[in-house]
């Protein structure tokens, strides 16, 4: 219900309240005149309020992005399912896994070690045949939702560098995600026959994530990770 709208009921109901008690009250009580003033000064209240409002810093919002029961259901036997996708060597065609993040590094020499300074994702190392001389490092991720609202965009990708022949995975920032939900109130919902369930949908999930490191079939590599065709 928009501000106008409700300003209007409520000069409305203001006016027949008045009329009926300079009618029926009389001075016993208080006299229309008086309760023309209480509402006036409430309408007044309520508008300076709602103008305030306005005026009032908000932090950034962004739209909710509902996921469809489809798309869970999908992104459910995806996290079961992902280990075995991965080392088959066919993540680029997993369905509903997010590529969220890519880099590419040149590589000099014949040695590759990988430093993972992070727990928050699972290294996997691919030897491709026929990659020059360069490491393609991917961040895949699965779905991250709270009551089906998809987050997956408000996680953030780990740092990654290459320093000569080291590859750092530094840990991603960490994100604060304050949901904002609105319901009926109790005496609106109560008889109806399912009433209104505040915490509707699946829950929260937090995505899986995994980096990807493609590298050139001749390199030797160390350190943290798995290859998946050695």
């Amino acid at each position: 219900m928009s501000l106008v709208i409700l300003l209007f009921i409520i000069l409305l109901l203001m006016i027949s309240f008045g009329s009926f008690s300079n009618k029926f009250l009389g001075s016993r009580f208080i006299n229309g005149r008086g309760v023309t003033k209480v509402f006036t000064g409430y309408v007044t209240a309520l508008l300076c309020a709602s103008i305030f409002s306005f005026m009032v810093p908000k932090g950034e919002i962004f739209p909710a992005e509902y996921l469809t029961d489809e798309e869970i259901q999908v992104n459910e036997r995806l996290n079961n399912d992902i280990y075995s996708i991965i080392e088959s060597g066919n993540i680029e065609e997993a369905e509903g896994l997010t590529k969220k993040a890519s880099w590419a590094f040149p590589l000099d020499g014949k040695n590759l070690s990988v430093k993972a300074m992070t727990s928050d994702a699972m290294v996997f190392i691919e030897k491709a045949e026929s990659h020059g001389s360069e490491i393609e490092v991917t961040h895949f991720s699965t779905y991250s939702y709270i009551d089906n609202i998809n987050i997956t965009d408000r996680i953030t990708s780990p740092d990654i560098k290459l320093t000569e022949t080291t590859l750092e995975i530094s840990p991603s920032v960490p994100v604060n995600v304050e949901l904002v939900k609105f319901t009926n109130a109790f005496p609106f919902n109560q008889f109806s026959e399912y009433g209104e369930q505040f915490n509707g949908g699946y829950g929260m999930m937090q995505g899986l994530n995994f980096i990807y490191i493609k590298v050139p079939a001749d390199i030797e590599v160390s350190g943290e990770g798995y290859v998946i065709n050695e």
